[in-house]
């Protein structure tokens, strides 16, 4: 029993050190980043944001979306030596319905989301989230929000190629 307890010990010990090593190596990266470029997206309804920074090996890709009232979200994309290490997003999501919605639903979702991978095999995903519906005040959603637990679901390699083909689109719509 005590072996057993010893290995668990040991497996989360040896995930909380990556994961503390990601955060550490994502947050050096925003506390150091010099502006590379930017550019803007005008549409008739809101505007794209893309901007890139950059610090020693590491890269950040910030893109903000701001369209009319339904969204206003904001993306962070950290990579290092062309491995994606994690993605940041926090804002308003658009809610999109087949049908017309009706008036008790809601309009969008305020997100919190934080992705980290350890490997193109192996990562983890917190997030969490809250709907937001027409007679909701935003600050007052994003308060109940912010004292939420994340969800925590563990990732594969499937989820990191779904994460560096969105990268990629990102990237290179803006070239």
């Amino acid at each position: 029993m005590n072996k057993i307890l010893i290995v668990i010990f040991i497996i989360f010990g040896l995930q909380t050190d990556w994961l503390n090593e990601t955060k550490k190596s994502i947050s050096e990266t925003d506390e150091n980043a010099v502006l590379i470029d930017s550019k803007i997206a005008e549409e008739k309804e809101g505007k794209s944001t893309t901007t890139e920074y950059k610090a020693g090996e590491s890269k950040k890709i910030k893109v903000e979306f701001t369209h009319t009232e339904l969204m206003d979200i904001e993306l962070n994309f950290y990579e290092k030596n062309g491995f994606i290490l994690g993605e940041i997003i926090r804002g308003k999501n658009a809610l999109l319905y087949k049908r017309k919605r009706l008036e008790n639903e809601p309009y969008a979702t305020l997100v919190d989301s934080r992705t980290y991978f350890k490997t193109e095999t192996e990562g983890i995903k917190f997030i969490r989230k809250m709907n937001i519906y027409e007679t909701d005040e935003t600050n007052d959603v994003r308060k109940k929000l912010n004292k939420l637990e994340f969800e925590t679901t563990n990732l594969n390699g499937e989820d990191y190629i779904r994460l560096k083909e969105k990268f990629d689109r990102i990237t290179k719509s803006e070239k």
